[in-house]
């Protein structure tokens, strides 16, 4: 058996500090040679006994106060992203040369008459229909073939869609009919109905036009006078 004596001397060489109750003096170990082999044997045995018995002790302590000054661990719950896809359709025409018109509809619809009929008016007052209105044609989001479907990405495939019309058509203006057509074609920062009536140069020379949708003109009258504002100068250019 381990005396308290021995213990406190195991620890001090080891390098724990051990505290002493007040008005207790450590106590000094004298060891004398062992006067045979058998009996250095024996001792020898016990200071063995004695070291595995103290290094439980210190592994013990050592846990204990890892144990009482690690701060707590909380796991994290996993945070769900959910990465919002963004979808629709845009109607594009290309009634003449130099103009290109883009106007929005939900995904799975065609244009109404009155809003071809509508079309067809505003494109006549400013001298850019020559044959009569052409079937649009039909740009869906996301495409069918799968890939990336947010907004970056929508970005990308129209502005390569523009760039080919404007480089390889000459198209020189473009109208840009809607929220939609604007978020993802202007170049600009602005809001949607900060840039109603707003003319913009964009990469290629050809300059943008932004006006209201047709379906926004048809259930608000009032509209169609202020795209007229904003697209009447092309009346001069024909």
């Amino acid at each position: 058996m381990m005396t308290p004596e021995l213990r406190n001397w195991y620890l001090s060489n080891l390098g724990i500090v051990q505290y002493q109750p007040k008005g207790e003096e450590p106590v000094s170990l004298s060891f004398q040679a062992p006067s045979s082999g058998e009996e250095a044997s024996s001792v020898v045995y016990s200071a063995k006994e004695d070291v595995a018995s103290i290094l439980k002790f210190v592994d013990k302590a050592k846990n204990s106060t890892s144990q009482a000054t690690e701060e707590p661990v909380f796991e994290s719950k996993p945070v769900s992203v959910i990465d919002e896809v963004m979808s629709f359709r845009l109607a594009c025409w290309q009634p003449c040369d130099d103009l290109l018109v883009f106007n929005q509809f939900p995904l799975g619809t065609n244009p109404e008459p009155e809003e071809l009929q509508l079309l067809s008016n505003i494109l006549r007052a400013i001298g850019r229909l020559p044959d009569g209105l052409p079937a649009p044609e039909l740009i869906d989001w996301p495409m069918s073939h799968g890939g990336e479907t947010d907004e970056p990405a929508a970005r990308s495939m129209l502005s390569v869609f523009l760039d080919a019309r404007i480089t390889k058509r000459g198209v020189l203006w473009v109208l840009l009919m809607g929220d939609v057509a604007t978020k993802l074609l202007s170049p600009s920062e602005k809001t949607y109905a900060e840039s109603v009536g707003v003319i913009e140069e964009i990469a290629g020379g050809a300059k943008i036009i932004v006006v209201r949708s047709l379906q926004e003109m048809l259930k608000a009258p009032d509209a169609k006078a202020e795209t007229w504002q904003a697209i009447k100068s092309l009346a001069d250019r024909t």
